[in-house]
């Protein structure tokens, strides 16, 4: 019995949903036919009534229509339990954006078919365009292109809001893409399956967060047998499920076709032949797309491997049991969900217990990294899967992450997050805002990171790094995690639709503390990871960052390859990579050089207009991301706009202070450290060269048995350095007061039988706090200078007597490191030496 369409088809990031549950498009084309009388493409009432019964009884769910249908045919629709997706047809072969009445025309052709079946139960959505051919595209221009087909889109949206609005497009205008659509639609004809699956990709990490369907897919059979359909056709669904699409439309449901103002009758794309007879490819599609009216085809995993879902939580009580909920509607035959408590003083507890089958543990705080650890340890599976408290899972979350995760040699994958629908305007705006959590792709498949809210990893891959770093509380955690695991040679995969719902902070108050705590995190990833990082602090990553819009033609247009002529077949987009300009215009040390030169311009009229022009950059970029960011519909106003814009300019100030005062607290060894010194036994003291040193060893101890022990008195005695990451011109990187660093630099040379001489030479470095108040200080004694053609005592002295304690405080910090060097070397019976008592033969000391 057929079943009458009622609720709407919602668009909900990667996936549709009809009520509550997911909708699957499974679609056919059909028509167009030899117009009747009146002008109608599809048939007769008869024809149409037994081919949509027949269509449903397939297990189709949606036919796409190529042109605005009667009424009477939506109404069959509607008897037979299937939707239309309906295509509305305009000149597109005409220069029709450069005449007015063109675009009148067009624009009243495309209102006037929508107003006449507003609020119709059986429509699924409006295709307002189908493939306008490339070249029109480029003589027209892209930008103009998009914009008109965007303005349909909002027009039709607002005749009819039930229903949803795409535009279908192509590979040859692949660049094509409206950014108010519901839906992504693409016609694609591949006929080998990995490149198939790898274009497939590139769509869905090119659309982001909004679903995806193709528009049509097909084989002729006159050119092809009907067993090459059927064989394609079913590779075709695997790809579709595999790829984490929507749903798509088979071309077609008949041979019978009519277009061009004629019939076509050296094309077969049907599924049955003219006559109506089944081809073997329906056959092999009622078994891939199953009878049930919209269900996700799942196809089948070669490997389950059990999963342990781990979700750490402190104080996270408000989300916590929405979290759960989701997690026990997951569609997966074998996985645990583990609850961490790190600490909290909330409900957390009390919600957990609600759930039976949830392992809870309880630790006391002591951060995020240690919190995974525990969740690890305790976790009986093959595959650690990671998300927060305040994310809500999809009910495919774990069949797509693993399905990607043992579809290669790949040691983690991970998923995008995604915000929920927001309930005020203050919500739509922090989501909307810079700095949330994203993944970074090296390739449409191969991550370089993913967030820690959505992340698997498999449990030998998480031992043979040693999991998480406990340094990190509260974020980079993950960032570590993922550096830390690529080094050591391992992949991370990427699954597109492997969606978590991830809560934006609620508050202004709470994105600014969330921001702070990724600036301390950036901190201390720069201890560990400084290749990664720029000179003023802020990641240096290879991939493309996602999560931000990244097309836009107000600033960094994107990059489009048309071919010669336009004529090419894939004509790719590529978003400009990011500007390293509008990174320096954000920071905040450009903000801060403003600051100093609005002070200068005090003292100096023909600098003024100076700070004024580099504040107007700063705000041209957070303009940028004004006018690129995508608000929710319902909350986008002037007044969101401009929020936007102030937590676009405020984000990289908020972080870049937090990095800065975080990393100068970690570069600075405790004042009580320096100032004990280290003690040897009578008769030995320290002394020597200030900036080299010399060890003498006749049992082969070298520079690696001193580093090592030079590593154990700094951890013991808390002091705070760097290791050499394999970049650098130095080994250690020993941080002192607020002002001075010193870097070691070690060196052994091997004389036979086991005798070393070691060198170690120190050598100053200052802080940039020792720069900026040094920059400072010497432009208003210049200026001062400049003025009065004089500088005087009163300043002088000042500035000298500072000079001088800079001097006294580098020598203290240099004196202690040479102590702490010099009692290593002690302690592994490495002897010191002066180097004017030990100036080997070079000939004659060679090792044999």
């Amino acid at each position: 019995m057929s079943v009458t369409p009622a609720d709407p088809i919602r668009a909900v990031a990667k996936f549709f949903f009809e009520g509550e549950c997911k909708f699957f498009v499974k679609g056919v084309t059909y028509g167009p036919f030899k117009p009747d009388a009146l002008g109608n493409y599809l048939g007769t009432r008869d024809q149409a009534a037994r081919d949509l019964a027949q269509i449903r009884e397939s297990g189709f769910n949606v036919v796409r229509v190529y042109h605005c249908p009667p009424r009477w045919f939506l109404d069959a629709c509607a008897e037979a339990g299937v939707r239309a997706l309906i295509t509305l047809p305009w000149a597109k072969h005409i220069e029709f954006l450069h005449q007015r009445s063109a675009r009148n025309e067009i624009t009243r052709s495309v209102s006037n078919a929508i107003k006449m079946h507003a609020g119709h139960p059986a429509i699924f959505a409006y295709l307002v365009g189908n493939e306008i051919a490339p070249q029109m595209v480029r003589w027209l221009g892209v930008r103009r292109v998009t914009e008109f087909i965007e303005h349909l889109i909002a027009m039709g949206r607002s005749l009819d809001p039930r229903v949803l609005f795409s535009y279908a497009t192509y590979p040859p205008t692949e660049f094509l893409l409206p950014q108010n659509v519901d839906f992504f639609c693409f016609n694609v004809y591949l006929h080998k399956q990995r490149d198939f699956e790898r274009y497939l990709f590139r769509l869905q990490n090119l659309i982001e967060d909004r679903p995806l369907i193709l528009g049509e897919f097909g084989m002729d059979t006159i050119r092809h047998s009907q067993d090459e359909q059927a064989e394609m056709l079913s590779w075709h669904v695997d790809s579709v499920i595999k790829c984490g699409l929507a749903g798509t439309v088979f071309f077609s449901w008949t041979d019978e076709w009519y277009t061009g103002e004629q019939e076509i009758t050296d094309w077969a794309f049907g599924l049955v032949t003219r006559d109506r007879q089944p081809k073997k490819a329906l056959h092999a599609l009622r078994e891939k797309l199953g009878q049930d009216d919209a269900v996700l085809p799942h196809r089948h995993l070669n490997q389950t491997p059990s999963v342990s879902v781990i979700v750490c939580c402190y104080n996270g009580g408000a989300t916590l049991r929405a979290c759960l909920e989701s997690l026990g509607k997951i569609d997966y035959p074998k996985f645990e969900i583990v609850v961490v408590d790190d600490g909290s003083t909330d409900n957390t507890a009390q919600i957990a217990a609600e759930f039976p089958n949830v392992r809870y543990i309880h630790q006391p705080n002591r951060g995020l990294s240690a919190a995974r650890n525990t969740g690890a340890a305790a976790a009986r599976g093959e595959v650690f899967a990671y998300t927060d408290a305040d994310c809500m899972a999809d009910v495919d979350w774990l069949y797509y992450l693993i399905g990607t995760l043992t579809s290669g040699d790949f040691a983690g994958v991970g998923g995008p997050n995604v915000s929920p629908p927001a309930k005020t305007w203050i919500q739509a705006c922090v989501a909307a805002a810079p700095g949330g959590p994203s993944h970074v792709l090296l390739t449409d498949i191969v991550a370089e990171h993913i967030p820690g809210c959505n992340m698997a990893f498999w449990r030998w891959a998480f031992e043979n790094i040693g999991g998480f770093d406990p340094e990190y509380h509260a974020a980079g955690d993950d960032v570590d995690f993922c550096w830390r695991l690529q080094q050591a040679g391992s992949v991370i995969a990427f699954s597109p639709t492997a969606i978590v719902w991830h809560h934006r902070r609620f508050t202004l108050r709470a994105f600014r503390k969330q921001q702070e705590g990724y600036g301390e995190a950036e901190s201390l990833l720069r201890f560990k990871h400084l290749i990664f990082f720029g000179p003023t602090g802020t990641a240096k990553w290879r991939g493309q960052i996602y999560g931000t819009p990244r097309f836009s033609w107000f600033i960094n247009r994107p990059i489009i390859y048309h071919g010669i002529f336009a004529d090419g077949f894939f004509q790719s987009i590529y978003p400009t990579p990011q500007s390293e300009v509008a990174g320096y215009l954000s920071s905040i040390e450009w903000f801060t050089l403003t600051i100093f030169l609005f002070g200068v311009g005090v003292f100096i009229p023909p600098l003024r207009i100076v700070p004024y022009l580099m504040l107007g950059g700063t705000l041209c970029v957070a303009l940028s991301y004004m006018v690129r960011a995508r608000i929710e519909p319902h909350f986008d106003t002037i007044l969101s706009r401009l929020l936007v814009m102030f937590l676009a300019f405020a984000q990289p100030l908020v972080r870049g202070w937090s990095r800065y005062f975080t990393w100068l607290h970690f570069k600075r060894t405790p004042g009580s450290v320096i100032a004990q010194h280290e003690k040897l036994p009578a008769g030995r003291k320290f002394g020597g060269s200030w900036g080299r040193l010399a060890y003498w060893n006749e049992e082969g101890k070298d520079r690696h048995n001193l580093l090592r022990e030079i590593f154990t008195l700094l951890d013991q005695e808390n002091w705070r350095y760097s290791i050499d990451t394999g970049w650098q011109e130095w080994d250690i990187q020993i941080y002192g007061n607020f002002w001075w660093s010193i870097i070691l630099r070690t060196v052994t040379e091997y004389h036979g039988d086991g005798k070393c001489l070691t060198r170690v030479q120190l050598r100053y470095r200052y802080v940039t706090t020792t720069v900026i108040v040094n920059l400072i200080v010497l432009t208003l004694l210049i200026y001062h200078f400049l003025k009065t053609g004089h500088v005087q005592l009163l300043f002088a002295v000042p500035y000298a007597l500072f000079a001088l304690f800079l001097f006294l405080r580098a020598r203290r910090l240099k004196t202690r490191v040479r102590e702490l060097i010099d009692f290593a070397a002690y302690r592994i019976n490495m002897n010191r030496i002066l180097r004017s008592r030990f100036r080997p033969n070079p000939i004659a000391s060679a090792p044999k």
